[in-house]
């Protein structure tokens, strides 16, 4: 068979170029928007249940109450405690506490920051997110706003007095620099593996075009066939976008890069490309279900399996039970021995939870805190596992460690109770309470004053 004349040879390079430019575009902005979407809402989702759940262990009938003459009051300080925990454990920028005057006005009632915090009765800018709160439904704010303290997005979420009425607001700052810097990484990664995979499929076209006929008509077919695997991988990244996250990690180098070799190498090029894309957003699903430190599972992990609990509250079938584990004295490893020591510690601690627990049925949020859930267990089985981690510990602090101190976890369960919890929030505020319990026995044993 005879070669086509160059010029028409030219028209069909160029129509291929054409095709695979329009099909990099598409998949680079479907790839981009789809986790663009996917990272705000993992975002937003993370500053809500962080506020969440320091509003579900504060007492709204102390709150509502709580004046600038209570300052240093025991029902003040205990208020004070529950922010502290969270903005020392927590990535996070500010936690407080919101007094609403009514009229859309809003004033600081408590606030653990450090330095210059904000004063009792001094007033706060207003979000339509915070009125939200205010009528009793926990919201985020979706462009962010300035104050005397920086440019932020915050988290609000109700505190409800016994009778259901409002009685203050629990506000959590995130950083608005941090929020768009985590935009911006995604959608850079994103278009750096687009533009990766056009300049490949670019570059097999310009070599491949200057052979025979046949062998333009295999480039033709193979060029189709990755389009429609093109497709397949925007179909994936639609259905992963709720827990797609931007990793920092580019992809090394495409196999699919022409070194020279002849057409019959096309096919397992283009199919060599395919699969480093596939692998990169193999990689976003990692990350998005791993704790990058520990590997056990983290807020998005935590999250899916509250929603599959809930489904099974909701329809009546639920078996469960709820484990808090804080670790003890990390503060006095970091400040002793360093924070890559501190980390150690943790990475520790998540190896004897693991053997003990399972990776599967483990998270970690942030911070010195591990949560336990698993499914159709009973009182009995946590005593039982409570008890094998004791012996656990006590073997690993047998071993010589860099931070000296020894490893130490206290420790709280609760059972879901079908008659008594509507939600998971109520098994879990059990759990976080026996585990406060267990760290004071434990600081009181030690003659510490903490609590």
């Amino acid at each position: 068979m005879k070669v086509k004349k160059s010029g028409r040879i030219n028209w069909l390079m160029i129509f291929v170029v054409i095709s695979l430019l329009v099909v990099n575009v598409t998949l680079g902005f479907f790839m981009t928007r789809q986790a663009s979407n996917a990272l705000i809402s993992s975002i937003q989702k993370r500053m809500l249940d962080i506020s969440n759940t320091a509003a579900s262990m504060i007492d709204g009938d102390v709150l509502v109450r709580l004046e600038a003459k209570d300052q240093g009051s025991e029902e003040f300080l205990k208020v004070m405690e529950i922010l502290t925990h969270f903005q020392d454990n927590i990535e996070l920028q500010y936690i407080y506490c919101v007094k609403d005057l009514g009229n859309k006005e809003f004033v600081f009632s408590v606030d653990p920051t450090v330095e210059d915090p904000g004063e009792f009765g001094s007033p706060i800018v207003y979000t339509d997110a915070l009125y939200s709160a205010s009528l009793g439904k926990a919201d985020v704010d979706d462009v962010p706003y300035r104050d005397a303290w920086g440019n932020f997005y915050s988290a609000y979420s109700p505190v409800f007095t016994s009778d259901g009425r409002v009685g203050g607001i629990v506000a959590v700052d995130f950083s608005a620099d941090w929020y768009e810097d985590q935009l911006k990484s995604l959608v850079g990664t994103v278009i750096i593996v687009a533009g990766l995979s056009m300049v490949i499929g670019i570059a097999v076209v310009v070599i491949l075009t200057r052979r025979k006929r046949k062998q333009y008509g295999v480039l033709y077919k193979r060029l189709n066939e990755l389009a429609g695997k093109v497709e397949e991988l925007v179909n994936e990244v639609e259905m992963r976008n709720e827990y797609a996250v931007a990793g920092k990690n580019l992809p090394e180098k495409s196999e699919a890069q022409v070194s020279g070799g002849g057409i019959e190498d096309l096919g397992s090029k283009i199919e060599a490309m395919q699969e480093e894309l596939r692998k990169h957003i193999s990689r976003i699903h990692k990350q998005a279900y791993l704790d990058s430190l520990t590997g056990v599972g983290n807020r998005a992990a935590y999250d899916a399996k509250i929603e599959s609990l809930e489904k099974d509250i909701a329809d009546k079938v639920a078996s469960f039970a709820v484990a808090v584990l804080d670790l003890n004295g990390l503060k006095v490893i970091n400040d002793n021995y360093g924070h890559e020591r501190g980390d150690l510690a943790l990475i520790d601690a998540a190896e004897v939870l693991m053997s003990v627990f399972g990776k599967e049925h483990l998270f970690r949020i942030g911070g010195d805190e591990f949560f336990v859930i698993i499914r159709n267990a009973t009182e009995s089985d946590m005593q039982g596992l409570f008890a094998e981690l004791d012996q656990k510990l006590a073997e690993t602090n047998q071993e010589e460690k860099a931070y000296v101190e020894p490893l130490s976890l206290s420790k709280g369960s609760a059972v879901y109770r079908p008659l008594e919890d509507a939600d998971f929030k109520e098994v879990f505020k059990r759990a976080d309470l026996a585990m406060y319990e267990d760290k004071r026995i434990y600081y009181l044993e030690r003659g510490d004053r903490r609590r």
